[in-house]
């Protein structure tokens, strides 16, 4: 397994790569967004992990840490629950009586 470090120095290898390898076609500029596209989902992925954008950056980390509080609270709870308390006893019928009742709607 490798530590932190190591995969964040990967992926941005990867990323470094698969960046260069797309700026080098010549049909890449075509469909480009300019430096200042604030909308586009695949852009505003791109500013937040160059850095550039630390309002989403600060928007996804309260996201996350409210997630995890809420998985939090629901973890305690379930630990603290009291065990589920076994379903009552099927009352007993008399022979002879079906399983389910007709009931008249007028």
């Amino acid at each position: 397994m490798t530590t932190g470090a190591d995969w964040l120095d990967q992926a941005r290898r990867l990323f470094d790569a698969v960046r260069a390898s797309a700026e080098s076609r010549p049909e890449a500029a075509e469909g480009a967004h300019g430096d200042d596209c604030r909308w586009c989902p695949v852009c505003q992925a791109a500013a937040v992990l160059r850095g550039e954008r630390p309002e989403v950056t600060a928007a996804l980390a309260d996201v996350l840490a409210t997630t995890a509080a809420a998985l939090r609270t629901f973890a305690e709870g379930s630990d603290a629950a009291s065990p589920a308390e076994p379903a009552p006893a099927e009352e007993e019928r008399p022979e002879g009586q079906p399983d389910v009742q007709r009931i008249d709607i007028a």
